[in-house]
């Protein structure tokens, strides 16, 4: 098994690998097990077995953003979508995959990450707000996700802050700005909050 392989066996976020040609998509155990299915379902499997789990609403989206990579429209595949877990509920994902090998000009192997977003389908929910900066964060590398030094939230608007998991802290790192929430501002400078919150 070569260096590369161990990594991605080891790796603490879900991945995949698509083999476009024979379309057969190889994983860690991490991306099926996370929505509580069994491993040996999806061994062997296209990719299809894994599209047929998105949400209704979401699969046109994946596909295109699939397409966009496969005719070279776009160099990475970007997408968040709801897909269903073993109980047959919804949960949020951020998927990222790029072009790994091409066969002379096709595309014949495309290698990604896939990170949970949460499970939050409330309207009102932190989440949505989060997919949001992300998604902007996707479309304009020159933006910058704010973090709260004290707590470690993430600013989603003036007055909005949110947790970010663990793999999400880590899967942005390099988008990362760091200030301090009003919240802990309060809690760090309560002689000076009132007029630095102004």
């Amino acid at each position: 098994m070569i260096l590369a392989e161990v990594i991605l066996q080891h790796s603490p976020f879900a991945w995949w690998e698509w083999d476009v040609a024979n379309n057969k998509v190889s994983f860690n155990d991490l991306k099926v097990t996370m929505l509580g299915y069994k491993v040996d379902a999806f061994v062997d499997k296209g990719y299809e077995v894994f599209t047929d789990l998105l949400h209704p609403e979401d699969h046109k989206k994946a596909m295109d953003a699939m397409r966009d990579l496969l005719t070279g429209r776009k160099n990475i595949y970007q997408v968040d979508y709801r897909i269903k877990d073993s109980k047959n509920e919804y949960h949020w994902y951020m998927d990222r995959g790029v072009v790994v090998h091409m066969n002379g000009e096709k595309i014949s192997r495309i290698r990604g990450i896939v990170i949970d977003l949460g499970s939050e389908m409330r309207i009102d929910s932190n989440i949505e707000h989060l997919v949001k900066l992300l998604r902007q964060y996707s479309d304009d590398q020159d933006k910058f996700i704010v973090i709260c030094s004290a707590c470690k939230r993430a600013k989603i608007s003036k007055q909005e802050w949110v947790v970010l998991s663990n793999d999400l802290s880590l899967a942005i790192t390099d988008t990362l700005s760091h200030g301090i929430c009003p919240d802990c501002v309060r809690k760090l400078y309560p002689e000076y909050a009132e007029k630095i919150l102004r």
